[in-house]
């Protein structure tokens, strides 16, 4: 596809919809941590103005759409810029953890996986713990984010705006799902409910993950699995953008299924809801009009 016509297309000079979600949702979320800082003193009151400067960033995209049209890298940073957002999105949900005084659900989640599979998932993959495999699952998991953005830009060269906008909004609706989950059940995730075990012994990878661990995870974001519902909105777009690109996407995507597991990071119930909550997004990004339709 001609890159003139993936850039000059309708809607090119206003918010598309993903953008319009981002800011309505750091709106909400931002308002909820203000009002959770007079209910409870929320020491991360901070975030509210750190969020107007973000929502005023997403406003001005349009306009750096249109200064930035002749150079396609930026052009694409201005038209996937909502990744950015559902990630500043993940942080402000965990700011809110807390914000219904809800007691951890972890021993529902464990009680389902059993009466689901008749044993613990979480407790019976240790059994397959290896080094190797330990450092395989662990960089399908550190994948998943490059994953995401290299999609986004597999989607806009082949397929063009209107389809990267439909991947971005598809995304953002299944993240958004998560998120109002993550409040209202939260759930600290199987390493910390089952503390007794040690954690998959590793070498370089299983460090780094533990970094990650530390620096940009929060207790509370177990049920659902963000996670698997991007992958499985993921695995829809990489087979729409054609067999190559499914072929090349599916198995890292399948394998950080399992890593959620492995890694102790999630319930086996957390990836079923997941994949459900990436299907359901599916379904109903489909009824959200694009294109000049979107403009009328």
């Amino acid at each position: 596809m001609p890159l003139r016509s993936i850039i000059h297309i309708p809607g090119g000079n206003q918010l598309f919809p993903a953008e319009k979600l981002v800011i309505l949702s750091i709106s909400f979320f931002s308002g909820l941590i203000l009002a959770d800082y007079f209910i409870h003193n929320n020491r991360t009151v901070f975030l509210v103005p750190v969020s107007l400067v973000v929502i005023l960033i997403f406003f001005w995209l349009p306009e750096a759409r249109r200064r930035f049209a002749e150079k396609p890298l930026l052009f694409f940073i201005f038209s996937a810029f909502p990744l950015l957002g559902y990630a500043y999105l993940y942080k402000l949900a965990g700011a809110l953890i807390t914000f219904l005084g809800r007691d951890w659900q972890d021993e529902k989640l464990a009680w389902i996986d059993r009466l689901i599979f008749g044993t613990s998932p979480n407790l019976a993959i240790i059994n397959f713990h290896r080094v190797w495999l330990t450092e395989l699952m662990m960089f399908a998991y550190l994948a998943y984010i490059p994953l995401v953005v290299w999609l986004a830009r597999v989607v806009f060269r082949r397929c063009g705006q209107e389809e990267l906008q439909r991947y971005l909004l598809t995304l953002g609706l299944a993240y958004l799902c998560c998120f109002f989950l993550f409040l209202i059940f939260p759930a600290a995730s199987p390493r910390f409910y089952f503390a007794h075990l040690n954690p998959a012994a590793g070498l370089i990878l299983r460090r780094l993950m533990s970094l990650v661990e530390v620096s940009a995870q929060y207790r509370g974001g177990s049920f659902p699995s963000a996670h698997c519902a991007a992958g499985t909105v993921m695995l829809f777009f990489a087979w729409k953008s054609g067999g190559r690109t499914f072929a090349l996407i599916a198995p890292m995507i399948l394998l950080f299924f399992v890593s959620t597991i492995y890694g102790q990071y999630h319930y086996a119930v957390d990836v079923l809801a997941g994949i459900f909550i990436g299907l359901a997004a599916i379904l109903a990004s489909k009824l959200i009009p694009f294109g000049k339709k979107s403009e009328s």
